[in-house]
C-alpha cells in the first residue's frame, strides 16, 4: 500500500509540474505574442479613427467648395446676362 500511495503522489507531482509549465508557457505566449499584437491593433484602431475624422472633414470641405462653385457659376451667368444686355443697349444705340 505504501508504494501505491507514493505512486499517486508522483502522478500528482507530475500533473502539478505540467500545469505549472503550461501556465508559464501561456504567460510567456501572452506577453511575447498577444501583448504586442494587442498594441498593434490599438494603434491601427487609432489610425482608422483619425482617417475617418479626416475623411469627414474632407467631405465637409468638398461640400462647401461645391456650394461656392455653384454660387460663382450663378454669379458668372448673371454677369454674362448683364454684359449681353449692355452690349445690346450700346450696340443698339450705335446702329
Amino acid at each position: 500500500m505504501m508504494m501505491h500511495g507514493g505512486g499517486e503522489m508522483d502522478i500528482l507531482n507530475m500533473i502539478a509540474q505540467s500545469v505549472a509549465i503550461a501556465g508559464f508557457f501561456a504567460g510567456a505566449f501572452s506577453y511575447i505574442v498577444l501583448k504586442p499584437l494587442n498594441q498593434s491593433i490599438e494603434g491601427l484602431r487609432t489610425i482608422v479613427s483619425e482617417l475617418k475624422d479626416e475623411l469627414r472633414y474632407s467631405e465637409q470641405r468638398r461640400h462647401e467648395l461645391q456650394e461656392r462653385v455653384a454660387k460663382v457659376e450663378a454669379s458668372a451667368a448673371s454677369a454674362h446676362h448683364r454684359i449681353d444686355r449692355l452690349d445690346n443697349v450700346v450696340g443698339g444705340a450705335t446702329k
